[in-house]
């Protein structure tokens, strides 16, 4: 039994997978616009599927090749 706090270690989702080596293991973000980026965009919110260890920059440029008028 685990005390509070404590959690399990999970194995790698994917076979030959794993965050450490650059894996592809990949999440879902929710993305919000608002104001001059949602005019830009063309919506509201979308979600993206990006790599689960992303830096704010890295999550920008993959904003950037799906919507290029925000370059």
């Amino acid at each position: 039994r685990l005390s509070p706090g404590r959690r399990r270690r999970r194995g790698p989702a994917a076979e030959g997978s794993s965050p450490r080596d650059g894996g592809s293991m990949r999440c879902q973000v929710s993305v919000l616009y608002f104001a001059r980026s949602a005019e830009l965009a063309g919506l509201r919110c979308e979600t993206l599927s990006v790599p689960r260890e992303i830096t704010s920059l890295q999550l920008w440029e993959e904003i950037v090749k799906v919507h290029p008028r925000y370059a």
